[in-house]
C-alpha cells in the first residue's frame, strides 16, 4: 500500500479506494466478491486476499490530444495530465517525460499503449489520421533515441523495432509479472496429479506453457491469434459463438478458464454436462464469475478453494481464482 495517496487521486478515473486503510480497503474488496456470490445464491469461503505489490503494473494506456497526456477522469473523456503513476513499473514512468512531449509534437490525439516487456518498452500509438506523414515519422523517431524503449508502432504500423517483440501492446496480458507468477503458482497447484488438460481463452499461453512443462498435456483455445504462438498446442476457435462441446472434452480431467469480463456462459453451460474432475476458474469480474459458478454448483461440482488475488489495486476491480471439483 502507498505511504501516501497520489497526487492525482480524485481526478484521475483509475484509483477509487486510495484514501482508505488497509484493513477498511481489503473489508472493501472481500464485500465486492462475497456480495455477486450472494446474488447468485452462493455461499463462499474466501481465503485472505493476495496483494499484488504497486509499481508493478507493466502494461497501461494513456489518452492523448494536443499538449494534453494522462489518464481520463471517472466516466469521462476529459484528460488528466499526470507526469507518473505510482502503480507503474520505474521504466515506464521514466520514459513518461520524452512520451508526453513526443506526443505533443505530433499535433494529433488518439491513445496510446505500453507494456513493459523483458527487451524495452513496447509502444503503440493509435490514431484516426491511418498511417504517419514524413513529419510525424521524424517526430517518432526521437522515442528510438531511448534506450529503454525496444518497439515504437503507429496504427499497427512499425516505426522502429529494436527487438523482435511478440504481439503488440495493446494485447491481452496480465497486469503484472508478479501477478501472472501468482495466478500460475495457483493453478499449477490445482493441477497436481493431473494428465490431460483444456485451457480456455488462454490468450498466448499464460498456463498452457507452464502445465506443458510439468508433463501435463494441454491445448489452449482462444479466438485471438496470439494462440497460434503455442503451434500444436493451441486452436483459434470463439469460445463464445463455439464453445467446446461436452463430447469434445470427453476424457479431460482439468479444465482451466480466464474469460474476460463478459464470463464464459455458454462454454461453462458445456462444462457443466461433463465429468471432469477439476475446473480452476479465473476471473476479473466476481458477478460473471458467480453466474458460471452457480451452473457449476448446481450440476455438482463444489468450491474447494476462492483466492483473491488484487492485481487492480485501489480499484474496484480484482482477480478471483477458483477451483472447484467433483
Amino acid at each position: 500500500m502507498l505511504e501516501k495517496k497520489c497526487a492525482y487521486f480524485g481526478q484521475c478515473g483509475g484509483c477509487v479506494w486510495q484514501d482508505l486503510t488497509k484493513q477498511e480497503y481489503l473489508t472493501k474488496k472481500e464485500l465486492f466478491i462475497t456480495r455477486a456470490f450472494q446474488d447468485a445464491r452462493l455461499n463462499i469461503n474466501l481465503e485472505p486476499i493476495v496483494l499484488i505489490p504497486t509499481g508493478t503494473r507493466r502494461r497501461t494506456s494513456f489518452a492523448f490530444i494536443k499538449n494534453h497526456f494522462g489518464f481520463n477522469e471517472n466516466k469521462s473523456h476529459k484528460i488528466v495530465d499526470i507526469d507518473a503513476c505510482p502503480l507503474l513499473t520505474k521504466t515506464i514512468n521514466n520514459a513518461l517525460p520524452v512520451i508526453k512531449k513526443t506526443l505533443g509534437q505530433l499535433k494529433s490525439c488518439g491513445d496510446i499503449f505500453i507494456l513493459d516487456t523483458p527487451f524495452g518498452l513496447d509502444i503503440h500509438i493509435k490514431t484516426k489520421t491511418g498511417i504517419p506523414n514524413l513529419e510525424q515519422l521524424e517526430i517518432l523517431s526521437t522515442l528510438s533515441q531511448e534506450p529503454t524503449i525496444a518497439r515504437t508502432m503507429y496504427n499497427n504500423t512499425p516505426v522502429f523495432e529494436k527487438a523482435p517483440l511478440p504481439g503488440i501492446a495493446d494485447n491481452f496480458l496480465q497486469p503484472s509479472l508478479e501477478g501472472e507468477e501468482t495466478l500460475i503458482r495457483l493453478v499449477l497447484e490445482a493441477a497436481k496429479g493431473h494428465k490431460k488438460a483444456v485451457d480456455l481463452f488462454c490468450g498466448k499461453g499464460t498456463f498452457t506453457t507452464p502445465l506443458l512443462n510439468k508433463g501435463i498435456a494441454t491445448i489452449g483455445y482462444d479466438s485471438s491469434d496470439a494462440v497460434l504462438a503455442l503451434g500444436t498446442h493451441g486452436v483459434q476457435q470463439d469460445l463464445f459463438r463455439i464453445p467446446l462441446t461436452a463430447n469434445e472434452l470427453n476424457g479431460i480431467d482439468l479444465a482451466i478458464l480466464d474469460p474476460p469480463r463478459a464470463g464464459a456462459l455458454a462454454q461453462t453451460i458445456q462444462l457443466a454436462n461433463t465429468d471432469i474432475k477439476t475446473i480452476v476458474m479465473i476471473s476479473c469480474n466476481p458477478k460473471t464469475c458467480a453466474r458460471d459458478i452457480k451452473i457449476l454448483v448446481d450440476a455438482g461440482w463444489h468450491i474447494k478453494k476462492m483466492i483473491p488475488v488484487d492485481q487492480f489495486t485501489y480499484s474496484n476491480h480484482i482477480e478471483l481464482v477458483t477451483i472447484l471439483e467433483k
